[in-house]
């Protein structure tokens, strides 16, 4: 589920900007493409990538498959960064519970 979504589209999370250059190596972020293709990614990769470096019957082996199966893959953009007290403090705040 998207929480806090204000009508979706491209948000520009990182750029490089130095004088006299084009804008270098953007990052942006497409909740569409999040939630389609990097999640189905990332979840595969723990199948198809980590659980063959260990022995099924490993600790890490249950692990990873713990993780692929019971985890959720989150995006948080956080537009006030610069407020002291934004997300951070917010995150800060509930990791005390």
């Amino acid at each position: 589920a998207r929480c806090g979504e204000e009508g979706g589209g491209v948000t520009a999370l990182t750029w490089g900007v130095f004088p006299n250059r084009e804008v270098l190596q953007p990052t942006i972020f497409d909740p569409d493409i999040f939630f389609t293709t990097w999640s189905e990614e990332a979840f595969s990769l723990w199948t198809t990538m980590w659980l063959s470096l260990y022995h099924e019957d490993s600790e890490s082996y249950e692990l990873i498959q713990d993780v692929r199966d019971t985890f959720y893959l989150v995006a948080i953009v956080d537009n006030e960064f610069q407020r002291d007290e934004s997300l951070w403090g917010l995150l800060l705040e509930l990791g005390k519970d």
